[in-house]
């Protein structure tokens, strides 16, 4: 079964750090709902569905790799409730299941990052869009 597994690499133009870097509350709870966003498109528009939602998996957008852009400073005399708000995106989509085949669809009980699993993928019940929500 995992003989048919191949190493993949791909790279974007797009840049983005872990959804662990954010500073304050506000930032990480805008970059999460950016993420269920774009997860929520991938379901609704092309019938993909991650299957493997984790925080390793959560990124914020960067405008480019540098220092000042991944921990973005504050502007001079900024108000008291200033924040970064960076959009959020779900990465590492190697895993995901084209829920237009149904044998595409079961690969998902076999993958996730184990703190993040749903109930239904623990107990090895096929896996929909609302079990990846409960993984976020």
């Amino acid at each position: 079964m995992l003989d048919d597994r191949h190493w993949h690499r791909t790279l974007f133009k797009t840049c983005g750090v872990d959804i662990l870097w954010f500073g304050t509350a506000r930032e990480l709870f805008y970059g999460l709902a950016s993420a269920v966003i774009s997860h929520q498109n991938a379901y609704q528009k092309r019938d993909i569905l991650h299957g493997d939602v984790s925080n390793g998996n959560t990124l914020m957008l960067v405008d480019d790799i540098s220092e000042t852009s991944a921990v973005p400073s504050p502007p001079d005399n900024p108000p008291k409730d200033w924040t970064p708000l960076r959009h959020g995106m779900t990465s590492d989509w190697g895993s995901a299941a084209d829920c237009r085949e149904e044998e595409d669809k079961e690969c998902l009980r076999r993958t996730g990052t184990l703190p993040f699993e749903s109930n239904q993928l623990l107990k090895g019940e096929p896996v929909e869009y609302h079990h990846d929500l409960q993984s976020y």
